[in-house]
């Protein structure tokens, strides 16, 4: 057997458990990259801020729902 040092190395006990799911992760998985000149840019920045949405929400929203 090895000995380890104080500093470094897998150390019984360290990190999340087996299984769990870090709060830091976004299990969303699809992106979509959207060209659209500065003016558009803007007026999508400022209809999601006037709907209290983000522009990704406000984006989906209106593709899916119309």
């Amino acid at each position: 057997m090895t000995e380890q040092s104080e500093w470094g190395g897998k150390r019984n006990g360290a990190g999340r458990p087996k299984g769990s799911v870090s709060k830091w992760i976004d299990h969303k998985t699809g992106r979509i990259v959207l060209a659209c000149t500065e003016a558009e840019a803007a007026e999508i920045r400022e209809l999601a801020a006037k709907s209290g949405k983000t522009i990704s929400r406000l984006v989906v929203d209106e593709v899916l729902h119309g």
